[in-house]
């Protein structure tokens, strides 16, 4: 390997664990778009919890179709995607969503052409948990709490190998056993594109998502467009013990059982 494309890898791979709080990256918001979902604004007098109908407040209910599962790797392979309902991210970015047996499966496709990471935030119950992809996998677990969402599981990082050695499928499936989900590693595959497999949750919950692009300044990129809780607010050093979330905001999801 030539000295300046080993600086490039370890240069993005020191950018993708910085991410989840290694580091100290102050990430820039995307500004969200309009998008379908969003509803005027009235113009009278009362205030605005009073003008606001169900559909302004929470996101409709999102129906997710059956298909053929995809392969988690990292790379959108033709036809793989085609049964999935696809949403939009606030940069028009690709988001597809499909159900095959006791999972969803999330595919993210980002318009620019550089490395992203993912955060998938699944609330359900009094738990809120964030499914972490990026130079490596990994789980934190946030509990309701009288001042905000309380961290009661950090991270911890696994599945940092992007082969397919018998080896590293063992500890990938061994992560999906163990959490619940599996993703990509975000140095596998298409750099602007990460697979996740979720297995269903056995509650009512909703869903949201940010990814994060790996050029300055950073930005975090949210689902659903109008996404304005912590989830898409910077986290220099890592994630915060305390996090406020707006969970009406994050859609449900409509499955086959």
């Amino acid at each position: 390997m030539k000295a300046r494309d080993f600086l490039i890898l370890f240069a993005a791979t020191w950018f993708l664990c910085s991410l989840s709080g290694c580091g100290s990256i102050t990430p820039v918001v995307q500004t969200p778009t309009v998008s379908s979902h969003t509803q005027p604004t009235s113009n009278n007098s009362s205030t605005p919890d009073e003008n606001k109908n169900e559909t302004e407040m929470y996101p409709p209910l999102l129906v997710v179709p059956v298909g053929i599962p995809p392969t988690i790797d990292g790379t959108f392979s033709p036809g793989e995607w085609d049964d999935a309902t696809v949403e939009a991210f606030a940069d028009g970015s690709q988001l597809h969503l499909l159900q095959a047996e006791d999972f969803i499966y999330v595919g993210i496709r980002a318009n620019e052409s550089g490395m992203i990471a993912g955060n998938v935030f699944i609330h359900r119950g009094d738990e809120i948990a964030i499914l972490h992809t990026s130079a490596a996998l990994g789980t934190a677990i946030y509990q309701q709490g009288v001042d905000g969402w309380q961290q009661t599981q950090g991270f911890t990082w696994r599945c940092r190998n992007t082969g397919n050695s018998e080896s590293a499928q063992v500890e990938r499936a061994e992560f999906l056993r163990d959490e619940g989900w599996l993703a990509a590693n975000g140095m596998m595959g298409i750099p602007n594109e990460l697979e996740y497999q979720i297995k269903i949750p056995d509650q009512e919950f909703r869903l949201a998502m940010v990814y994060i692009k790996a050029t300055y300044p950073y930005e975090k990129v949210p689902w659903p467009t109008k996404l304005d809780d912590d989830c898409i607010q910077p986290a220099s050093g890592g994630l915060p013990l305390v996090m406020q979330f707006s969970s009406e905001q994050w859609s449900k999801l409509e499955l086959s059982r």
